[in-house]
């Protein structure tokens, strides 16, 4: 079940996992690629990446993709599965519209 809670719990461990390729946001720009350690992973705003299957994002953190490596050892399965979530709120966040918030939500942006 998708909760605030897990999602929370999701962000913290993407910020200590993944930002540091990923970059807070996503789009591949991380400290580690910033200071030219590593080939710049895709972004997560990518269509393909936004198409694939929630399970994707489990799977590439649990058995590794191109340069990334295997997490199933550092990272438990409820905090794989939660990173997961988080990346899909994420995705949903950088394309949010403003019709897409509730009218009581709304009041703030206008």
């Amino acid at each position: 079940k998708v909760t605030e809670e897990l999602l929370l719990r999701g962000r913290q461990r993407y910020d200590i996992y993944c930002s540091p390729c990923h970059d807070q946001i996503g789009r591949g720009n991380g400290v580690v690629v910033q200071r030219g350690l590593k080939k710049r992973p895709p972004s997560l705003h990518e269509q393909r990446l936004i198409d694939s299957p929630i399970g994707h994002f489990f799977d590439v953190s649990t058995n590794g993709f191109g340069a990334m490596y295997s997490y199933a050892s550092r990272v438990s399965v409820h905090d794989r599965w939660a990173i997961a979530a988080y990346i899909r709120a994420l995705q949903l966040s950088q394309r949010a519209q403003l019709q897409d918030l509730s009218a009581e939500d709304r009041k703030h942006f206008e």
